[in-house]
């Protein structure tokens, strides 16, 4: 007649620990312990058995019971007992504070780059991709590099803008490389080298040994198909990141070679 008085322990579990049924009979279900809790111990009585979790400062300790599943962190656990570090712990909790002031986005209703757009020199693209925004030292310009496929292949494009919405001076970044080399098909820019990959930071081109700025790109020998197999990667240079150039006339990762991968790439 006093169930009300154990709703405590009903939350418990559940504030503590995180310990919520995701599916009918707990046949799956979540654990995500809370920040700032040293040591606690629980059990929860389910129909294929008994959830048994320690928590002390070094590990936590969970008995799945078998035909259930325990989601924590993004993994699942089977039936048994699984011990995992506290040092690898992260709450949902945490999760979400850390990262709510990037959960309030609004997305510009139009594209700021066409899939088609008009570049002297280059008419003809019909689908743009792989959009990739960065700056330069001590320039608040804002650069977007992207590719344009003009249905022989790829070609990276740059442009510019001061408040990343109206972009203007399309221009060609790199373009086509000589028949018969690995980036005759296609070239795509994008994976720069920056002064810091902190989430927070803005996205500055760093010079290499203070001599000129390096990107990987992604490369195809044929034209006149999306995609072609096999794809390389190169290694591009730029003395003022606008404007690229191959800076190894050989691929640096291929399922050929040099930089060999055949052996997972199979």
């Amino acid at each position: 007649c006093h169930a009300w008085s154990a709703g405590p322990c009903a939350l418990y579990p559940e504030i503590l620990l995180g310990i919520r049924p995701l599916s009918d009979g707990w046949k799956e279900w979540a654990c995500s312990p809370i920040e700032g809790v040293s040591s606690v111990t629980s059990e929860v009585n389910t129909m294929y058995g008994t959830i048994r979790i320690d928590l002390n400062q070094t590990q936590l300790r969970v008995s799945v019971p078998d035909g259930t599943t325990m989601k924590l962190m993004n993994k699942s656990y089977e039936g048994g007992l699984h011990c995992i570090p506290r040092s690898v712990l992260i709450s949902s909790e945490l999760t979400r504070q850390w990262s709510k002031k990037y959960r309030s986005w609004n997305y510009h209703d139009k594209h700021v780059i066409p899939p088609n757009p008009i570049i002297a020199g280059h008419e003809g693209i019909q689908m743009t991709d792989v959009p990739t925004v960065f700056q330069l030292p001590g320039d608040e310009t804002f650069y977007m590099s992207f590719i344009g496929f003009d249905g022989t292949g790829y070609q990276s494009f740059i442009a510019e803008s001061s408040d990343l919405v109206q972009w203007t001076k399309f221009r060609l970044a790199m373009g086509y490389g000589e028949e018969r080399s690995f980036d005759f098909g296609g070239v795509v820019l994008g994976a720069y080298h920056y002064e810091s990959y902190h989430i927070d930071a803005p996205r500055v081109l760093k010079k290499a040994n203070g001599d000129k700025f390096l990107s990987l790109y992604g490369a195809y020998e044929k034209k006149n198909t999306y995609e072609p197999d096999p794809g390389y990667q190169g290694l591009a240079s730029s003395s003022d990141g606008i404007n690229w150039k191959r800076e190894k006339d050989e691929s640096i990762l291929s399922i050929h070679g040099p930089g060999e991968v055949s052996d997972w790439g199979k």
